[in-house]
């Protein structure tokens, strides 16, 4: 149950800010998703209204910084708060135990201790190696989260963190709970075009996938997402993740299987970012794992075919694509998929979907039925 005091204080500073919001509900240990526009101007505010005390460390890249900084400091300062930056490159590259070990670094020279808050300035790779981070130093520490990009606006962590490991990707993980989520529509303002289509991976992903809504709407839908139209981008952002909210208020740490159904469309997904040593984008790789995960649903006896066309259809109207590169071989692609999380006893297992909304856990899959799906993806 949500504690009654969190309700008032996110009732009030939503009214008093002009936010929206959303409670995930993890008993005592909820928070609030706030949606709006120029948030970052009333960070300090907003922290003073969830009790945020002590030294703030704000983790990011350079170009955010330098984009979003001034006025991150100035209202942070504004409030009292002291705080310091730590700064690492851009790329899923750089989601590894280096970058972390480089980071824990950061917090000790910063004097970063359980009083303290951790913020989270960035994409995916900024949310989930940041996560780790506050999950894992002293044993926990409070931390923000502030996504600025589509994709990451439209997945948020929500307590699941990973990073990478040469075996694959996201396969040394964590559950640690953020203190407030801030979805400040503003920022998607600086994104190039790429980065939105991007974001709409995932949001196809969760809204027509998971969530069977939207199913028709869409196409014609993000037409104005790509024009950065706020109120559908908040849309369907807010639709997105009432989509994962869901499924991981009911099994938040994955021990029910629940939680597996947001893997969706990624397990080719991850291996073929693995195989491509991460040089494309997670919305770029996404766009190919949705339509094999849909045609081996297909195949499977599962999806209808004219289901699979209008996803596949939805998903080049993107801008995404949806077949594999040329220079792929099935082979590369099954050897990272044996470490996929959903492998049990040693056999590889798929969600699948019996139609939009209604995704399930395969039983076993076979090679060659992995083998004939990517078939059809060359």
């Amino acid at each position: 149950m949500i504690n009654k005091d969190l309700i008032s204080i996110v009732e009030e500073t939503s009214k008093r800010l002009n936010l929206n919001y959303q409670i995930l509900n993890f008993g005592e240990r909820s928070y609030p998703l706030y949606y709006g526009e120029e948030i970052l101007s009333q960070i300090g505010e907003l922290f003073q209204h969830h009790d945020i005390m002590g030294r703030i460390l704000i983790v990011s890249h350079p170009q955010l910084r330098n984009l979003f900084g001034e006025r991150v400091e100035k209202s942070l300062a504004q409030a009292g708060y002291v705080s310091e930056w730590v700064v690492f490159p851009i790329g899923e590259q750089y989601k590894n135990m280096t970058t972390l070990s480089q980071l824990y670094e950061s917090c000790v020279k910063a004097r970063i201790n359980k009083s303290s808050a951790i913020i989270a300035l960035g994409g995916g790779v900024v949310q989930d190696i940041t996560n780790y981070l506050s999950a894992t130093y002293m044993r926990g520490v409070p931390f923000v989260q502030i996504p600025t990009t589509l994709l990451s606006q439209a997945d948020v962590g929500m307590g699941g963190c990973a990073i990478d490991h040469p075996a694959g990707k996201s396969l040394i993980g964590q559950f640690y709970q953020p203190r407030l989520v801030v979805m400040d529509s503003s920022v998607l303002n600086t994104l190039p075009e790429t980065e939105v289509t991007n974001g709409i991976a995932e949001i196809i992903n969760k809204v027509m996938c998971l969530g069977g809504a939207k199913t028709e709407e869409i196409e014609k839908d993000i037409h104005k997402i790509k024009l950065v139209d706020w109120q559908t981008l908040r849309e369907y952002i807010k639709l997105s993740n009432i989509v994962k909210k869901n499924i991981i208020e009911e099994d938040e740490t994955g021990l029910k299987g629940l939680r597996f159904i947001l893997d969706w469309g990624h397990t080719i997904t991850y291996a073929l970012e693995r195989v491509l040593d991460y040089s494309v984008s997670h919305g770029w790789a996404l766009g190919i794992g949705m339509h094999g995960a849909a045609m081996l649903s297909y195949q499977l006896g599962y999806l209808g075919k004219n289901k699979v066309n209008l996803l596949e259809k939805t998903i080049e109207s993107a801008g995404l694509p949806t077949k594999l590169p040329a220079n792929i071989q099935a082979d590369e692609l099954i050897k990272y998929i044996n470490f996929d999380q959903k492998v049990k006893d040693g056999k590889k297992r798929f969600i699948l979907l019996r139609d939009f909304g209604d995704a399930f856990i395969s039983e076993y899959v076979s090679d060659k039925q992995i083998i004939n799906c990517l078939n059809f993806l060359i």
